[in-house]
């Protein structure tokens, strides 16, 4: 009890001389706060001076003319089934050649250029350009737009007929009704491969970008990619790809990218142009008319994305045994057990 009554009056004593030390201090912080005061008030330039440096930050931000409400963002990389439509274009050799869209069961809609290369099968179900767990259809033949004559012809759009395929291979994506260009700004492109170094396995990508001449009387669109803090490579190395805007096809990329940029920043704008565009309003009733006509011969319709693909089918087998009927009787007389063990003990 002693050594207690001890150890008790060292306490008090430790919490005196911490509250001597803290009255102090702040005694001390509070004259350096006032003498600093004194020293400052005596200029009052020094003040401004000193609240010219945000000014800096803001001016830097000016410089950028991304919107507020702008969705354009980094290169990312796509989940399984985020983009059931899409379609990998392969070579006899295996190669990548380029990106389409299911649009109607065995119809994939692509570039002209693309379907003069030597095409031999396209990838469904897939987010990369590999045949490992793809579905793989071969390529029957390929048709391009009437009056694209090569080189710079602006009518650069194909398409792909495949073998037909089940429901729950694809979703096909809609097309979209717009007539012109002038309300379209944030668009998304999709992608295999976007910034994909040669050699490397082409991801299945997306990206968000701005189209910024809305009101350019060609019939070309032009998305850029600008003022995004980010340090992913960015560029375009792909072409065939769909541009979507609210779930619907817009356009298709005639022309990317390969020039990479490393870093950009969100505060100085560098007005990255990434792709060219064909908007689909230039030869939708074409492509209706194919459509059409490719529909009445397939009966087997698909789901419009954003939906997935209708699913398989699968019986689930239960089995019931004896151990299935013991157990819950078993489990009563645990609990009886317990019970009486605890009343009577």
């Amino acid at each position: 009890m002693k050594s207690i009554f001890v150890l008790s009056q060292y306490l008090i004593l430790i919490v005196l001389i911490c509250e001597f030390v803290g009255i102090a201090a702040g005694e001390n912080v509070k004259k350096s706060v006032d003498d600093s005061r004194d020293d400052n008030g005596e200029s009052d330039d020094s003040k401004d001076e000193s609240m010219d440096i945000p000014v800096e930050n803001e001016t830097n931000n000016l410089t950028c003319t991304r919107r507020q409400n702008s969705l354009m963002h980094e290169i990312r990389s796509a989940k399984a089934k985020e983009f059931p439509f899409m379609a990998a274009v392969m070579s006899h050799q295996n190669e990548y050649l380029c990106s389409g869209s299911v649009v109607s069961n065995g119809l994939i809609l692509t570039t002209a250029q693309c379907t003069q290369q030597p095409i031999s099968y396209v990838l469904l179900d897939t987010i990369n350009d590999k045949k490992d767990e793809a579905v793989t259809l071969h390529i029957t033949k390929s048709e391009k737009f009437p009056t694209y004559t090569g080189g710079e012809s602006l009518k650069d759009v194909g398409l792909i007929y495949t073998e037909k395929h089940n429901s729950s291979v694809a979703s096909k994506i809609r097309l979209s009704n717009f007539t012109s260009s002038r309300n379209l700004v944030d668009l998304v492109g999709v992608g295999f491969g976007l910034n994909a170094d040669v050699g490397q396995t082409k991801e299945l990508q997306y990206i968000g970008m701005e189209h910024r001449s809305p009101y350019d009387p060609s019939d070309i669109m032009r998305a850029y990619f600008d003022c995004i803090e980010t340090k992913v490579m960015t560029c375009y190395k792909d072409t065939g790809g769909p541009i979507i805007f609210n779930n619907e096809l817009v356009g298709i990329v005639i022309k990317g990218q390969d020039d990479c940029t490393k870093e950009m920043s969100s505060s100085y704008a560098i007005s990255k142009r990434m792709a060219d565009i064909l908007p689909t309003y230039t030869f939708k009733a074409w492509l209706d008319e194919r459509i059409k006509k490719n529909e009445d011969q397939e009966p087997t319709a698909l789901a419009t994305y954003p939906s997935q693909p209708a699913q398989r089918h699968k019986v689930k087998m239960t089995v019931y045994s004896r151990v299935d009927g013991i157990t819950p009787h078993f489990s009563i007389l645990i609990i009886t057990t317990i019970y009486m063990f605890v009343c009577f003990a």
